[in-house]
């Protein structure tokens, strides 16, 4: 009945007309195997394996025709009817390793072990100096008899192959039997003298479960040793991918010396592309730096100095960074806007070193070589800002003297501030937002509105305030603020209080922002401030599951205490989310 269906499958296949006879013999193995696997995705398995067997049959070492059966034979569970066809493959092809290795894996399955042994000992009989011969049978006896009795069998073969034969797979042993230092032992042997098997070696060391780190380092400490080049060069490249910080630039430089002209640019490419994806910043700007030395033009020079700059100010290396800042701005021509924008950039990093002095003298020298450049602006309030940061105030006056923009006004409003002059920096902060990004034209409206609703005391606590948080110094003010609030009325102290949040939060002080507003919500229930306060609060509390109680009973006293109140459609979608 089968033969009867595989004919009418295979005239199908092939067009109608043709007799079965001459079917059956035009029939090829690939269409054979077609037909079975067809049979197989309709689940005949038995009709499957009535036509391997022929197939087999006619062909013992058809390798397609013998795994599919394997596979037929495990759908049935009757695996162990494959051995004899395995046994006519291998009297046509003794050597092949896959067939063999399927004959120690069923042997394996149908817990014939003493039959592994004998089976692996013909195979090893077969081919006594055949490195492959040794893997596959070392598989199967991880497979069949565990990891330490493969590696005996490894072992043995490294003393018929030769010193440091099967490191690969000794030291795969050695990670299965919990010794990844004596793993990364053989790893380093298995690299080879071409270095050509690092790859593979990495990927083994990231798979460890325990003690990656160490096994990584054993690995890069071997090769670092070696007197051949190549396996330096992998010492380097290993350092770099498993992110070795304590050894990977000093391996780089020693790799790199090694080595010349394109084959050195080669290396320090793909040295720098790894350190820069590996957070490895130092070893990529001193790569960086090499190419760079190497350059043949200018463009190239500037092309390895602008990423020299990003790597060097990722690593904190101010001084690298402004000297490939310096490099950059120097290769473009005097007056032209590429260089204008460069030395912007050269005078933003330098006032993180530099004194006052010297910091007025870079802006005016930028502002007589570019009177009417757009950064002049943002450079001379962030010069000013630091100038006032260092106590002088004349300085930063001076600065932003005849200057005019929206970061200048900003800074000058602080400065009149710091001085006591309230109206006068206040105007010039109002002044100041309508340039500013609307995030922080937000905040200073806000901050000068509320100066002008104060008293005069409360309005000079809460100058102080703001220009310590100009200065950084967020918790100082927004502490400072709320002190304050205890001695203001019922008008003035919610208001301060809001502030003193707003100030912490921008600080990043959110626990403290949170206290405040408990407060605010607490001591003055029913100030105009406490709605966005509470909002505020439950947002945060909610953050954290054992918050989101206490979130959820804010959110239903607001909007019942407060229900016109502006920000009530916002605290009930809050709340609708909180209860799922």
């Amino acid at each position: 009945m089968i033969r009867v269906l595989f004919l009418a499958l295979f005239s199908m296949l092939l067009g109608p007309g043709i007799a079965n006879a001459q079917l059956r013999m035009s029939t090829t193995d690939a269409q054979r195997l077609r037909a079975a696997s067809a049979l197989e995705s309709r689940g005949d398995y038995q009709g499957a394996e009535e036509i391997l067997l022929e197939l087999l049959d006619e062909r013992p070492n058809s390798d397609g025709g013998l795994f599919a059966l394997e596979r037929i034979l495990r759908h049935q569970g009757e695996i162990i009817r494959i051995l004899g066809s395995i046994d006519s493959f291998l009297e046509k092809e003794p050597e092949s390793s896959g067939v063999r290795f399927l004959k120690l894996r069923v042997l394996t399955d149908v817990d014939s072990l003493q039959a592994v042994r004998r089976e692996a000992e013909v195979w090893l009989d077969t081919n006594p100096e055949d490195r492959v011969t040794y893997r596959e049978v070392g598989r199967a006896y991880e497979r069949a008899f565990g990891a330490a009795e493969a590696l005996r069998l490894l072992r043995r073969g490294r003393g018929a192959l030769g010193p440091n034969s099967l490191a690969m797979e000794i030291g795969d042993m050695l990670a299965a039997m919990d010794d990844p230092l004596g793993a990364a032992e053989e790893w380093a042997l298995a690299v080879g003298d071409d270095g050509s098997q690092i790859s593979t070696v990495i990927r083994r060391v990231q798979a460890l479960t325990k003690e990656s780190e160490e096994a990584g380092e054993r690995v890069v400490e071997r090769l670092a040793s070696s007197a051949i080049s190549a396996r330096r060069k992998a010492a380097a490249r290993a350092a770099l991918e498993l992110n070795i910080r304590s050894l990977v630039l000093g391996l780089v430089q020693d790799a790199a010396n090694d080595l010349e002209g394109r084959e050195r640019s080669a290396f320090l490419s793909d040295a720098a592309r790894r350190a820069r994806d590996s957070g490895l910043n130092e070893v990529a700007s001193w790569a960086y730096d090499q190419l760079g030395a190497g350059a043949s033009t200018l463009a190239e020079r500037r092309q390895f100095d602008q990423r020299i700059v990003d790597a060097a100010l990722a690593a904190g290396d101010t001084v690298g960074a402004l000297e490939a800042q310096m490099r950059v701005a120097e290769s473009f021509s005097m007056g032209s806007v590429d260089r204008r924008r460069a030395m912007a950039q050269v005078i933003r990093l330098e006032t993180v070193r530099s004194g006052p002095s010297d910091l007025s003298s870079m802006l005016q020298d930028f502002v007589e070589a570019f009177p009417n450049a757009p950064e002049v602006d943002e450079l001379a309030a962030t010069v000013a800002a630091v100038l006032q940061s260092l106590g002088d105030a004349s300085g930063a006056s001076a600065v932003l003297d005849g200057v005019e923009g929206p970061r200048s006004s900003l800074e000058r409003g602080y400065l009149l501030l710091a001085e006591g002059d309230l109206e006068e920096g206040r105007s010039a902060l109002l002044l100041a937002h309508t340039g500013l990004p609307a995030a922080d034209a937000t905040n200073v409206i806000q901050f000068a509105s509320l100066l002008g609703r104060l008293s005069s005391a409360a309005a000079f606590v809460l100058a102080d305030a703001g220009v310590k948080a100009h200065r950084g110094q967020y918790r100082e003010a927004a502490l400072g603020l709320s002190d304050s609030a205890v001695g203001l009325g019922l008008e003035e102290a919610p208001p301060v209080l809001a502030e003193a949040a707003r100030i912490a939060v921008e600080g990043g002080e959110r626990e403290l922002a949170a206290d405040l507003r408990s407060r605010l919500i607490q001591e003055y229930p029913n100030a105009p401030e406490m709605a966005e306060a509470a909002l505020a609060l439950a947002r945060y509390r909610a953050q954290r599951p054992q918050g989101v109680e206490e979130a959820i009973r804010l959110l239903e006293e607001l909007i019942t205490k407060r229900p016109n109140a502006a920000i009530v459609p916002d605290a009930r979608v809050e709340l609708r989310r909180l209860q799922g």
